[in-house]
Protein backbone atom coordinates (compact mmCIF):
# COMPACT_ATOMS: atom_id res chain seq x y z
CA UNK A 1 0.00 0.00 0.00
CA UNK A 2 1.49 3.13 -0.93
CA UNK A 3 1.31 6.15 1.68
CA UNK A 4 1.01 9.66 0.09
CA UNK A 5 1.11 13.06 2.14
CA UNK A 6 -1.57 14.62 -0.16
CA UNK A 7 0.58 18.10 -0.48
CA UNK A 8 -2.09 19.43 -3.40
CA UNK A 9 -5.00 18.00 -1.35
CA UNK A 10 -3.59 20.21 1.68
CA UNK A 11 -2.63 23.31 -0.36
CA UNK A 12 -5.87 23.02 -1.78
CA UNK A 13 -7.52 23.24 1.30
CA UNK A 14 -5.58 26.26 2.96
CA UNK A 15 -6.28 28.11 -0.43
CA UNK A 16 -9.93 27.25 0.09
CA UNK A 17 -9.82 28.58 3.57
CA UNK A 18 -7.59 31.84 2.40
CA UNK A 19 -10.28 32.61 -0.03
CA UNK A 20 -12.70 33.07 2.30
CA UNK A 21 -10.94 34.99 4.55
CA UNK A 22 -9.48 37.37 2.30
CA UNK A 23 -12.80 37.44 1.07
CA UNK A 24 -14.37 38.48 4.75
CA UNK A 25 -11.75 40.84 4.96
CA UNK A 26 -13.13 42.47 1.56
CA UNK A 27 -16.83 42.41 2.46
CA UNK A 28 -16.13 43.95 5.68
CA UNK A 29 -14.24 46.96 4.32
CA UNK A 30 -16.42 47.63 1.10
CA UNK A 31 -20.35 47.75 -0.30
CA UNK A 32 -22.74 46.09 -1.78
CA UNK A 33 -21.08 43.36 -3.20
CA UNK A 34 -21.30 40.06 -0.62
CA UNK A 35 -17.61 38.78 -0.91
CA UNK A 36 -17.97 36.41 1.90
CA UNK A 37 -21.09 34.69 0.27
CA UNK A 38 -19.49 34.34 -3.07
CA UNK A 39 -16.21 33.08 -1.66
CA UNK A 40 -18.68 30.30 -0.61
CA UNK A 41 -18.39 28.73 -4.20
CA UNK A 42 -14.95 28.36 -5.01
CA UNK A 43 -14.77 26.84 -1.62
CA UNK A 44 -17.78 24.41 -2.22
CA UNK A 45 -15.71 23.97 -5.94
CA UNK A 46 -12.00 23.24 -4.11
CA UNK A 47 -13.38 20.79 -1.50
CA UNK A 48 -15.51 19.07 -4.09
CA UNK A 49 -12.28 18.74 -5.93
CA UNK A 50 -10.37 17.01 -3.45
CA UNK A 51 -12.76 14.46 -2.91
CA UNK A 52 -12.82 13.66 -6.52
CA UNK A 53 -8.96 13.02 -6.55
CA UNK A 54 -9.02 11.15 -2.47
CA UNK A 55 -12.50 8.90 -3.57
CA UNK A 56 -10.03 6.84 -6.43
CA UNK A 57 -7.82 6.00 -3.68
CA UNK A 58 -10.82 4.91 -1.04
CA UNK A 59 -12.00 2.86 -4.08
CA UNK A 60 -8.77 1.25 -3.73
CA UNK A 61 -9.07 0.49 -0.67
CA UNK A 62 -12.40 -1.33 -1.02
CA UNK A 63 -11.23 -2.97 -3.98
CA UNK A 64 -7.93 -4.39 -1.65
CA UNK A 65 -10.34 -5.84 0.98
CA UNK A 66 -12.43 -7.64 -1.18
CA UNK A 67 -9.45 -9.63 -3.24
CA UNK A 68 -8.26 -10.33 0.40
CA UNK A 69 -11.23 -11.80 1.10
CA UNK A 70 -11.48 -13.81 -1.92
CA UNK A 71 -7.99 -14.99 -1.57
CA UNK A 72 -8.13 -16.25 1.92
CA UNK A 73 -11.29 -17.62 2.17
CA UNK A 74 -12.40 -17.04 5.81
CA UNK A 75 -15.66 -16.34 7.40
CA UNK A 76 -14.18 -13.20 9.17
CA UNK A 77 -14.71 -9.98 6.46
CA UNK A 78 -11.68 -8.05 6.25
CA UNK A 79 -12.66 -4.23 6.21
CA UNK A 80 -11.72 -1.49 4.18
CA UNK A 81 -9.58 0.75 6.30
CA UNK A 82 -8.08 3.90 4.84
CA UNK A 83 -4.80 5.62 6.24
CA UNK A 84 -4.81 8.26 8.70
CA UNK A 85 -3.61 11.00 6.21
CA UNK A 86 -6.19 10.04 3.54
CA UNK A 87 -9.23 9.79 6.28
CA UNK A 88 -8.03 13.17 7.59
CA UNK A 89 -7.87 14.75 4.28
CA UNK A 90 -11.36 13.47 3.61
CA UNK A 91 -12.61 14.30 6.94
CA UNK A 92 -11.40 18.14 6.35
CA UNK A 93 -12.67 18.22 2.84
CA UNK A 94 -16.01 17.47 3.80
CA UNK A 95 -16.16 20.07 6.53
CA UNK A 96 -15.34 22.57 4.27
CA UNK A 97 -17.85 21.39 2.07
CA UNK A 98 -20.58 22.03 4.59
CA UNK A 99 -19.23 25.10 5.63
CA UNK A 100 -18.67 26.57 2.25
CA UNK A 101 -22.51 25.69 1.25
CA UNK A 102 -23.49 27.63 4.78
CA UNK A 103 -21.39 30.34 3.53
CA UNK A 104 -22.36 30.59 -0.01
CA UNK A 105 -26.59 30.38 1.33
CA UNK A 106 -25.86 32.65 4.31
CA UNK A 107 -23.08 34.79 3.95
CA UNK A 108 -24.79 37.86 2.73
CA UNK A 109 -26.16 37.82 6.29
CA UNK A 110 -23.67 38.39 8.00
CA UNK A 111 -22.79 42.09 7.58
CA UNK A 112 -26.92 43.28 7.46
Amino acid sequence: MKHRKYTIEWSLIGVAIFVAVISIIADYYSTDYNWFARSGSVVVLLAAFIEFKVSPHIYDDIQRAQSLQSLVKIPVAFKAKPTKSRRNVSFVAHVLLITGTIIWGYGDLIWS
